[in-house]
């Protein structure tokens, strides 16, 4: 059979086989990810680190201390201190929780 000056056999393979173009989509795929993984998501960011931090006891309402720390504000409950204590807290950045807080003179 001609088509356009070219032989077209129906019974060879041409292009790219099904195989290939499967193992080329999955070697893409894995690809794109390790590139959003590196450069956009960095992975140290799924750990944050913990910081220690001092400071002071900020307010204080129903049980409830308010301490300003490096990235925001943070709460502590069941709070025993006073405001303008100064203390010494731990959390992981970037996240709201305290991990540890102690008093310190």
């Amino acid at each position: 059979m001609s088509y356009g000056g070219y032989e077209i056999d129906a019974g060879e393979n041409h292009g790219v086989s099904n195989r290939q173009l499967a193992l080329i989509l999955g070697i893409s795929i894995v690809g794109i990810f390790i590139v959003f993984a590196i450069f956009i998501f960095p992975i140290q960011n799924l750990f944050p680190e913990s910081v220690t931090d001092q400071v002071t006891i900020i307010s204080k309402s129903d049980g409830e201390c308010v301490v300003n720390s490096q990235d925001h504000p943070r709460g502590i409950s069941n709070c025993n201190y006073d405001i303008g204590d100064k203390l010494q807290i731990t959390y992981k950045y970037g996240t709201a929780p305290i991990e540890t807080h102690k008093k310190i003179n």
